[in-house]
């Protein structure tokens, strides 16, 4: 009987166009991630008004999609697992659209904050469904690099919604944001179905294999017989899908793990303060709105590059370490903007490079999540990494909101804001001592081998 390695298979191609067309796809769900955010803070003051919520409400509102975004990342990875990661997520797409397309219908404070934990629950459990299908059907030496500019949609998203909502909230009022907001997932879904198969690797972990394997790796440029039966297919790894959460605690993994929560949440702690909270300091430090907005635009341009370069540096230079600078640089950065307002020059600057080094840096912990783990436990690594990355995230508006509400002044709140993303450098450094450096591995043995 013929075996054949479908790791070998996947590691021996080049990124074509099958595996072009899965990244595609992916990338407009992840695309409305960063999208959904910047349409809540474009949109924000005007349904504050219409519904007449008080600014303190607004906090909550801010955080509400982050905790349904931790929820969803903890729910979904482990059953996108044990059921399928393209199943999830169609679902997880679906939700988020659909509830995206209802907010227009909100009519309080408690709906509102009901249907952003839900969009939020949607986005989360999205998340580690496309960034494992995506990085499962690429060659191990692109994979960090292909993960990175995946999560370049996040910022990208930003810009794009910005630009959208410049045009569309003036002419067409608010709610059309959350239209757009609402279709572009709905259709993405449908693209999903159609076009993107379920992970190989999970097919045949899971004992699916026959007639479906045959067309992926059909798909893959591999021609197989559809009726062989002297041809089996298999993997490098020998897990059972589906393993429970504590697996990411075993065989070698548990300060790994523990170190990598760490990083997420003191970086999606910063990174969701910045977003949530820098265009209001800014204003109350004598900036303009559109002072403001050039800003915020600046910063997600600068996310977008440094999540898009991320994965290739880090093939280059290696991961923790280079991690540990990046946090270095981006914590002077942000913490030195408060000072530098109002002079508009000088803060667009700092915020665009803010985005490029702390965004940056999200990509390489969500890159190194996805390399550290094997395919059996991949997408709850990856989901539960992100669940306390939005922990933080949640945590940061909740923070920031404390600060403001304390006195402190615009500069002195930046440079608190600054310093969680300095520890997490020093996280990095710690976590060099775990393990070996994650490229030239083979990642999917585990992050060391047993």
């Amino acid at each position: 009987m013929k075996t054949i390695r479908v790791d070998d298979v996947i590691d021996a191609r080049p990124f074509g166009a099958f595996q072009l067309l899965v990244f595609a796809v992916c990338f407009v769900i992840a695309l409305m991630d960063g999208a959904n955010i910047q349409t809540m803070g474009l949109s924000a003051p005007l349904i504050a008004s219409d519904l007449k919520l008080l600014p303190t409400q607004l906090g909550p509102i801010f955080a509400g999609s982050e905790f349904g975004f931790m929820i969803g990342a903890l729910v979904f990875g482990p059953i996108a697992d044990r059921f399928g990661r393209k199943t999830v997520l169609v679902l997880c797409t679906l939700l988020f659209g659909v509830m995206s397309l209802l907010t227009v219908e909100a009519s309080s404070f408690h709906g509102l904050l009901l249907l952003r934990v839900l969009t939020g629950i949607g986005l989360g459990g999205a998340a580690p469904c496309f960034v494992s299908l995506t990085t499962e059907y690429v060659a191990q030496r692109l994979r960090a690099r292909v993960a990175s500019l995946l999560w370049a949609a996040i910022p990208a998203g930003g810009v794009i919604a910005g630009f959208a909502g410049s045009a569309l909230i003036p002419a067409y009022g608010w709610k059309s944001m959350f239209y757009l907001s609402g279709v572009v997932p709905v259709v993405a879904a449908l693209l999903v179905i159609v076009l993107v198969p379920e992970s190989v690797r999970f097919l045949i972990l899971t004992g699916v294999a026959g007639p479906r394997v045959h067309r992926i790796l059909s798909r893959l440029g591999v021609e197989v017989p559809a009726n062989d039966d002297t041809v089996r297919f298999v993997t490098h790894e020998h897990e059972t899908a589906g393993l429970p959460m504590s697996h990411l605690f075993r065989e070698g993994r548990a300060s790994f793990t523990a170190l990598l929560w760490i990083a997420f949440f003191l970086n999606f702690l910063a990174l969701i303060a910045v977003l949530a909270w820098t265009s209001t300091l800014l204003k109350s430090a004598g900036m303009s709105v559109a002072d403001a907005s050039i800003v915020m635009a600046w910063n997600n341009v600068g996310g977008m590059i440094g999540v898009a370069s991320a994965g290739k540096l880090m093939e280059r230079l290696g991961t923790h370490r280079f991690l540990a600078t990046v946090f270095v640089v981006g914590a002077v950065v942000l913490g030195m903007t408060g000072a530098a307002a109002p002079n508009t020059a000088w803060v667009a600057a700092l915020s665009g490079f803010t985005g490029l080094f702390v965004g940056g840096a999200t990509a390489g912990l969500i890159a190194i999540a996805a390399m550290g783990y094997p395919t059996a436990i991949r997408s709850t690594g990856v989901g539960w990494g992100l669940a306390v990355g939005r922990l933080g995230g949640a945590s940061g508006p909740i923070v920031v909101g404390g600060l403001v509400s304390n006195g402190f002044s615009v500069p002195q709140t930046f440079a608190i804001v600054a310093v969680p993303v300095l520890l997490a450098a020093g996280v990095m450094l710690l976590m060099r001592r775990t393990g070996p450096e994650l490229f030239g591995m083979q990642a999917d043995a585990g992050l060391v081998s047993h």
